[in-house]
């Protein structure tokens, strides 16, 4: 079950947005098939540009989402949402350790920096941004999308498409980045800014969801 939440910062009206992808981009000619009625129920209940609070879990005491279509530039994602995770007893703000977390879970040794300060998306693979230090103000989603504040040991897992920039910060603000590996191997992962192409809609399409988060150990299905 979900609560929707008042955002943070500020964002557009959300609206059950039942047609949403009947086509992640219409010029491109690449069609969603929604023809099977579960499918279109899922779709149908989903709350769009909708920052949402999930239940309480174990692992953490406030787990977030937020569903994003095609705004026009940005495909952001027909089938998955951005998850954030607030308030994780598995955090211990040892940055050592969480780094050896993500490796062990499977997932590429992490870079530490800010979010880019411009629109970008990633076609190739998840992203995870748990932040280490400070506070910043990101912009998910595009610019019909929410403006979220984040702080030390929150945890963003970010789908491929989803666009997301920072507009402000505080503390000297850092996180650390990582992305799922594939048998062992770090990924290529492509950093956009615009429209994407077909070939890069279809990487979207196809990047595999993961299945827990790697550093609370959350179990993803019920969330997506």
């Amino acid at each position: 079950t979900s609560t929707t939440i008042p955002l943070v910062i500020a964002s557009s009206a959300g609206t059950a947005h039942p047609t949403a992808f009947n086509s992640i981009k219409p010029h491109t000619g690449i069609i969603r098939d929604l023809s099977a009625d579960m499918n279109t129920i899922c779709i149908a209940r989903r709350r769009w540009r909708v920052l949402e609070k999930l239940d309480p879990t174990q692992e953490v005491a406030e787990t977030y989402r937020l569903f994003m279509g095609y705004d026009g530039t940005f495909p952001n994602n027909p089938d998955h949402p951005l998850l954030l995770f607030r308030g994780s007893s598995k955090f211990t703000g040892d940055e050592k350790e969480c780094r050896r977390t993500l490796r062990k879970a499977g997932w590429t040794a992490p870079w530490k920096w800010i979010v880019f300060p411009y629109h970008h998306y990633h076609s190739s693979a998840w992203e995870l941004l748990l932040c280490v230090q400070g506070a910043a103000v990101l912009k998910l989603g595009g610019e019909t999308g929410p403006e979220v504040k984040i702080g030390v040991g929150d945890i963003m897992l970010i789908p491929p498409g989803f666009v997301h920039k920072q507009l402000a910060s505080s503390d000297g603000f850092s996180v650390l980045g990582s992305y799922p590996s594939v048998i062992g191997k770090d990924v290529e992962v492509d950093e956009l800014r615009g429209t994407a192409t077909e070939e890069q809609l279809e990487n979207i399409l196809s990047c595999c969801a993961p299945e827990v988060e790697p550093i609370t150990g959350s179990l993803l299905s019920s969330s997506y």
